[in-house]
């Protein structure tokens, strides 16, 4: 059964990149990438609460494509954000060193209170797929710029794009090894 992955690469211009893809693709992690479903990507600015509220639109948009008309089960729809970790000693220098957390938190607060929401008013099943934090090494390792422009999703002059389209091979990968 195939799955759908978004993937955001938060910060002062935020990627995000998505498609629905076949895990169990004869050709492993490439093909499934090669072979995606209903992609996209796109690059997301301004302050904090633009961010956040375009985010969540364009997560609860994939979602419903993903669930309502591709007929994906809502398990079967993931979130991956790229994390963001300060090295011991680092301190946070101004907006662009927070901006990222704030955009990781107030995208998963807004998609838990349209949950809870959801749920007040007994609208039938509650889902809400949890967020997969992962980190830019491990996505930058998954698919350096060599494989993305293989697999057909390197996305000229967006880098922020391409970040995001790592996070999606990353999390592919991850769940390809977790369900073979």
């Amino acid at each position: 059964m195939n799955i759908g992955i978004f993937a955001v690469d938060p910060g002062g211009a935020t990627g995000v990149a998505w498609g629905i893809f076949d895990p169990k693709h004869k050709e492993g992690l490439a093909g499934s990438i090669k072979d995606r479903m209903l992609p996209g990507s796109t690059t997301v600015e301004g302050d904090e609460r633009t961010q956040i509220k375009e985010l969540a639109s364009l997560w609860a948009d994939f979602y419903r494509s993903c669930v309502r008309s591709a007929c994906l089960p809502p398990d079967h729809v993931f979130l991956a954000v790229e994390n963001f970790v300060l090295k011991p000693g680092q301190t946070a220098g101004g907006t662009d060193s927070t901006i990222s957390l704030a955009l990781i938190w107030g995208l998963e607060g807004y998609r838990m209170g349209r949950r809870d929401e959801w749920r007040e008013h007994k609208r039938g099943q509650v889902v809400m797929p949890g967020m997969h934090l992962q980190m830019a090494g491990d996505a930058v390792q998954t698919a350096p710029n060599a494989r993305l422009k293989e697999w057909g999703i390197w996305v000229v002059g967006r880098e922020h794009e391409r970040s995001a389209w790592r996070h999606v091979a990353l999390l592919l990968k991850r769940y390809m090894i977790a369900h073979s």
